[in-house]
């Protein structure tokens, strides 16, 4: 596979790349940056970009990339998530809980309170009055959008801008974090395969217990981002 830059150099972006894809199988491909990973994978896909000149097959099932619709055979996810650059991460997480209909500290605490009464229950003190301390009116922080920087590890950059190519902002580690949906499991490894066989995910005797999480995630939803 050829590229060409502005004085027409013939630059080999790919070459003498074989090998087979078992199905049902997951493959992991690795390389140092700028060998070709991507482009392999947009090759797969059908997604090539025109100007690039390409020799060889690619053949699904035995039947000819060109032969068919890629698209509704393959997809292929780029790695850079989908964010506002210009906000922080405080400001992406709340935009998200609105979304959901999580209110303001203020709100939740009053909601808390009412619920409180009507089961009889009596706070601790010193915890009561942390929560009404921060519950003030007019703090429009989000007690969800707290916990979740806390646990994410984002609480360090919560007021540092998501960024994006042309603007500096968090790393590309911490968007990944900022990019998940929902938390399935929070807590000690120990207890994770207990815990998601009391859901009914048991683990089958022929796989290991990372291979399990990691590959059947995308079935049974196990911290998938959205």
């Amino acid at each position: 596979m050829l590229g060409f830059n502005r004085n027409q150099e013939r630059i080999h972006i790919l070459k003498d790349v074989t090998g087979i894809l078992k199905p049902s199988r997951m493959t992991l491909l690795l390389g140092p940056p700028g060998c070709g990973k991507t482009t392999l994978l947009l090759a797969l896909a059908g997604k090539l970009n025109k100007s690039l000149k390409v020799t060889g097959e690619i053949d699904y099932n035995g039947v000819k990339l060109q032969d068919f619709v890629p698209e509704k055979t393959a997809a292929y996810i780029g790695q850079y998530d989908l964010h506002v650059p210009e906000m922080t991460v405080r400001e992406t997480l709340d935009f998200s809980a609105r979304f959901q209909g999580v209110g303001s500290r203020a709100e939740i605490m009053k909601e808390v309170i009412r619920r409180e009464k009507e089961a009889g229950i009596i706070p601790d003190p010193n915890i009561d009055t942390y929560m009404k301390a921060i519950s003030v009116d007019g703090l429009e922080k989000s007690i969800q959008t707290d916990y979740i920087m806390k646990i994410m590890g984002l609480d360090i950059c919560a007021d540092v801008l998501v960024g994006d190519a042309m603007r500096r902002g968090i790393s590309g580690g911490e968007k990944k974090r900022l990019t998940t949906g929902q938390i399935v499991y929070h807590g000690p490894k120990s207890c994770i395969m207990s815990f998601f066989e009391s859901c009914g995910f048991k683990c089958p005797g022929r796989k290991g217990d990372a291979d399990f999480l990691q590959e059947d995630s995308k079935n049974v939803g196990i911290g998938k981002p959205k």
